[in-house]
């Protein structure tokens, strides 16, 4: 794709040359899917009324719809009338691929003169839709002594997909935002965008910051590292004040430049200083968990700048009876904007804000204002608000003003329902009788606005000039645990300051910053795009994951005020600004944490341990699959669901051939969406034989209906007292929701390596019951297990209940380590179910291990129990066992693409538990000493 113009300010050769210090690293990031909630959808009809097409849905830049289709169908703009409707998320996924599914649906409608509806799966979402760039960063830094940067190069790598969308717009931002908010005196930056066979990347969030803004604040961590400085210092050294020009040559004196002072606030909310020093103490400690703080600066361009047109437009309505009708041309994504556009009209106005209706407006009713991103809402939707507003008011006062005795806007008030003089407040008149009597003057009411931001110029030849008309500045600090075991990471806490001129809508700021902070952890921590050869393998949301409100901590959010003078009420924006720093602030956490650099996101399991990425080459789930139904479906075929009454009724029924029985039903979609035949499901959920826990009055065995949920497992007190591993494990099990309906007889019969209820029950020697026409079988869970996804069940087969006897050893020691890639919605990455119990030689005289989601199916560990029984548990039995399970494990999985990962994690998980053992005994025989000793 052809170079864009970017940055170039004096000269950077000479600058290495002059410094005392050149530092060169190199960074890369991956894709990222905007995961918005709501899959695109478009609607398409012919109004019956005069002829021109309509067109709804997920649309987040309506006019520009209209220009694609209007071009794509052959018609005139006129003829087609786009009415956007309110979305369920887009952060910039929906810029560019809804004007394609409107044209199809367009065409359809043209084709067939019916109504024509367009709605995506997930699926299909993921594969056709745009991404964030992946970019390749080299950076080249010279510096002196004090860190002070006499000198920056960069070049940027941007993999654009298979079309160039927004490539040219987004690398662009790139280069401006490059070096950071700092001044540094010689730059020069070349981004290149490339056409490549992966999925399409465009517009998202961030628009190119999130990458540049992770490189640059790397980079500047690792100054401070190399000149033996604190993060904060380095900063400060270097960070933009007032009057200075920035890498583009644009003076800084248009507005506040608060890099400085949010850095200030953030630091100082933080404790960030202290922090360090209490973390490093931690550290040195040992232990499993590394502790780790850091921060990332950042400074952004508002609104479009110079990459395109900027213009916003509004139309305000007032009404005989004082109440408002407002429209602006930038939408509602979900964002709040509704909430936003009315508050600052009714501030302007000087009423309440339920006089106001806000309405979406079709494209025949309001002008172009361009689409909804680059942060610009606020500012460009607001402006056009104030200058409609200002002109019905100039209007109102024309007609009461000398009744008031004012006649100029400059010397009045609007507050409290009341056109006031300022000069004397008793002479006043209410907005409504105002509204009233200007109607009956034959006055318009109605009006539309137009923001035209402050000029700007740049220069395409040199690269050079003002981007944008105004900045805002944020700091964000990331407090971090880090396992140095498994490689899983914890956000503990997050400060976030940002100055966005005026705060207008603290909820709304503070939503916008939280879900800003979210977005980049999931960037930063787990969401790893696996596409392999143009081919995209993340297909969902089980393979592509995002953090879950479990992942995410407290945050603390500082509103920083400098009001500007080029925004309504004074305000700027936030919706991006909040999503570009978090991921760089949590590297430079992590970083510290373990005391060695990552140049890489995002930081998953496999990151961190292994210092590379994993890809999973195919679900183990569909290896398993007959080869008919391996591909997925686009929708469920035809499904019929009998409910039987009784348990003799269900078993008669599943003797015909393909019928399939299900109780929480958690897993039909999924197995549905694998098969074109119809399915036939029995669903025994309600059977009262199966959803009862009860216990034997002679064996005092306890047993467990299949049907009975995780939850009711993990609330149920004889399970609870007898059984704590079980219930542990339950209530790791997908989130509340999923538990009140998965079962247990579900997680068993499925079979897969990863069941959670399963290596725990095995560990309590658990046995299960079938049941059929043909009679009962009874068999130990481990042998009913064949191997992932297969088992003992017959097809007629019903599992109807699982048996737990009583503890063999209720005093032995417990352990239950799940690792999942987050906090909540997870599959096991793998499990480690553990029961010891020590003779009072502190000798082990009972062992029980039991792996999850390691081999094909959960197992106990009998060689590495055998050589734990009888040893005293100290550095060499635990070395000698971790011996033994090394080579079960690469004996089991040790050529699959995943062992290089788990075989290590898992004896680190091992060796975790049973040093935690030899703590324990150690901390009881220490005890019984001491009270042997008071004893004589």
């Amino acid at each position: 794709m052809p170079r864009i113009t970017t940055p170039s300010k004096g000269d950077v050769e000479k600058g290495f040359a002059q410094s005392r210090h050149i530092l060169e690293r190199e960074y890369e990031v991956g894709f990222q899917e905007h995961a918005y909630i709501e899959p695109e959808v478009v609607l398409t009809w012919l109004d019956p009324t005069d002829g021109c097409l309509i067109i709804s849905g997920s649309v987040q830049n309506p006019h520009r719809v209209r220009g694609f289709v209007a071009k794509f169908m052959g018609c005139p703009q006129s003829l087609i009338n786009v009415k956007r409707a309110v979305m369920g998320g887009s952060f910039g996924g929906k810029d560019d691929v809804i004007d394609h599914l409107a044209c199809r649906s367009a065409l359809l409608t043209h084709l067939t003169g019916k109504p024509v509806k367009f709605a995506y799966t997930r699926e299909q979402s993921i594969i056709e839709s745009c991404k964030r760039h992946p970019y390749k960063m080299k950076y080249k830094v010279g510096l002196d002594d004090s860190g002070r940067i006499h000198a920056i190069k960069i070049d940027i790598l941007a993999d654009s997909g298979g079309y160039a969308a927004s490539s040219p717009f987004v690398t662009w931002r790139s280069s401006v935002q490059a070096a950071g908010p700092y001044a540094i005196p010689n730059v020069h930056i070349d981004v290149t965008a490339v056409y490549t066979n992966n999925s399409y990347t465009s517009a998202m969030r961030g628009f190119g910051s999130p990458q540049v803004v992770y490189a640059h604040e790397s980079l500047m961590d690792e100054i401070a590292e190399y000149l033996k400085m604190s993060p904060v210092t380095v900063r400060e050294v270097n960070a933009l004040r007032q009057g200075d020009a920035s890498i583009t040559g644009q003076v800084f004196d248009q507005h506040t430049v608060s890099a400085h002072e949010v850095l200030e606030k953030a630091t100082a909310s933080s404790e960030f200083m202290a922090k360090r020093k209490h973390y490093q103490a931690l550290n040195e400690k040992g232990g499993v968990y590394r502790y780790g703080i850091g921060l990332a600066l950042s400074y952004r361009g508002c609104s479009i700048g110079a990459e395109g047109v900027d213009t916003s437009t509004a139309l305000i309505q007032v009404n005989e009876d004082g109440s408002v009708n407002l429209s602006t041309s930038v939408s509602e994504n979900g964002q709040g904007l509704q909430t936003t556009m009315t508050l600052i009209a009714a501030e302007a106005f000087g009423i309440e804000m339920s006089e106001f209706h806000f309405m979406e407006p079709p494209t025949s009713v309001i002008g172009d204002g361009g689409s909804t991103a680059a942060t610009r809402g606020t500012m460009v939707g607001g402006g056009a608000i104030i200058d409609a507003a200002q002109k019905i008011k100039q209007r109102i006062l024309s007609v009461v003003g000398e009744s008031i005795g004012a006649t100029h806007l400059e010397d009045t008030l609007w507050q409290g329902g009341f056109i006031i003089n300022k000069r004397d407040d008793s002479q006043r008149i209410d907005f409504k009788s105002a509204v009233n009597k200007t109607k009956w003057a034959s006055v318009s009411l109605t009006e539309y606005g137009w923001f035209v931001p402050p000029p700007i110029h740049w220069d395409e030849e040199k690269g050079c000039g003002s981007p944008y008309f105004t900045w805002v500045y944020g700091c964000q600090v990331a407090e971090v645990r880090v396992n140095i075991s498994t490689g899983k990471t914890d956000l503990l806490h997050v400060t976030a300051a940002h100055d966005v001129g005026q705060v207008l809508n603290p909820v709304g700021f503070e939503g916008q910053v939280c879900g800003g902070v979210a977005q980049g952890f999931g960037y930063a921590l787990l969401e790893d795009f696996n596409i392999e050869h143009g081919q995209v393998k993340s297909e969902n949301f089980d393979s592509y994951l995002l953090p879950t409100i479990k992942d995410i901590p407290p945050i603390t959010v500082i509103g920083v005020e400098n009001p500007d003078k080029a925004g309504p009420l004074g305000a700027k924006g936030i919706g991006e600004p909040a999503t570009e720093l978090v991921a760089a602030a949590i590297n430079n956490a992590v970083s510290f944490a373990l005391g060695t650099r990552f140049n890489k996101l995002p930081l998953t399991l496999e990151q961190v341990i292994l210092g590379y990425n994993l890809k999973k080459p195919a679900r183990q789930s569909e290896l398993m699959i007959e080869p008919e139904n391996k591909k997925q479906v686009l929708r469920l075929t035809d499904i019929t669901v009998t409910r039987p009454k009784t348990l003799i009724e269900a078993l008669e029924l599943l003797k015909s051939d393909g019928v399939t029985a299900i109780a929480g039903g958690t897993d039909v979609i999924v197995q549905g969406r694998m098969q074109t035949r119809a399915m036939k499901l029995v669903d025994i959920s309600r059977l009262s034989e199966l959803t009862q826990v009860t216990e034997d009055a002679q064996t005092h065995a306890i047993s467990i209906g299949a049907a009975v949920t995780f939850n009711r497992i993990t609330e149920n007190p004889l399970l609870r007292e007898r059984y704590p591993l079980l219930v542990q494990a339950c209530h790791t099990v997908g989130s509340h929701q999923i538990r009140n309906r998965a079962t247990i007889g579900g997680n068993i019969v499925n079979a897969a390596p990863c069941g959670d209820s399963i290596p725990p029950a095995i560990l309590y020697d658990a046995s299960i019951e079938l049941q059929s026409h043909r009679g009962v079988r009874r068999m130990s869970l481990g042998e009913f297990l064949i191997s992932g996804y297969k088992t003992q069940r017959e097809a007629d087969e019903l599992l109807t209940r699982v048996i737990l006897p009583p503890p063999a050893k209720p005093g032995a020691k417990g352990f239950y380590h799940q690792l999942g890639r987050r906090n909540a919605l997870n599959i096991t990455r793998q499990s480690l179910t553990a029961l010891l119990e020590f003779a009072d030689d502190g000798t082990v005289s009972y062992c029980r291990l039991v792996d999850g989601a390691l081999f094909s199916k959960p197992q106990r560990l009998l060689d590495v129990e055998r050589c734990l029984l009888g040893q005293r548990l100290n550095q060499a039995s635990i070395d000698s066992a971790c011996e033994v399970l090394d080579k079960l494990i690469y004996a089991a999985i040790g050529k699959r693409w995943s062992a290089a990962y788990k075989q290590p994690v898992f004896i680190s998980m091992f060796r975790d538990h049973d040093g935690a053992s030899v703590r324990k005994i150690t901390r009881r025989t220490g005890r019984e000493r001491a009270l042997h000793r008071i004893e004589r």
